[in-house]
């Protein structure tokens, strides 16, 4: 047996075997795994804010001019106005409905004084999503 071993490295010519080289992934994931530990534990979390922000004024918008359509101005104290004509929100609400039951949906746009709390925009907006008029728009100066 033993003479067949010698003979066959012999035959070899003393050839090293090699082996295909492999990548060890486990500490791989062990030093990804304290790279993500460390990071969680060093971030900083911060609450969310809302911000008192004034819009700025867009240069570049497009013409709001379209044919079939509600304008709905809010003034800075909240007063709302629909094609020029003062309105109150349950005549609104109304004029909404009944619009949405039209054949030709009209789009509707929203111009609102930059001083006007967003709780009159989020209002009027939300109204138009309710009587499912999806087409609005907001109009900055």
């Amino acid at each position: 047996m033993r003479l067949k071993l010698i003979s066959e490295v012999m035959k070899q010519g003393f050839q090293k075997i090699r082996r295909k080289p492999k990548i060890d992934v486990v500490p791989l994931i062990d030093v990804l795994m304290v790279l993500i530990i460390f990071f969680l534990v060093t971030m900083q979390f911060q609450e969310l804010r809302a911000l008192n922000v004034k819009l700025p004024k867009i240069e570049s918008a497009g013409s709001n001019l379209v044919r079939n359509e509600l304008i709905i101005s809010i003034k800075a104290k909240g007063e709302t106005f629909v094609n020029g004509n003062p309105t109150d929100r349950d005549d609104l609400e109304k004029l909404l409905k009944s619009s949405a039951s039209l054949k030709k949906k009209p789009m509707v746009l929203v111009v609102a004084d930059e001083n006007v709390p967003l709780k009159f925009v989020t209002e009027v907006v939300d109204l138009c999503r309710l009587n499912k008029l999806e087409d609005f728009r907001l109009q900055a100066r």
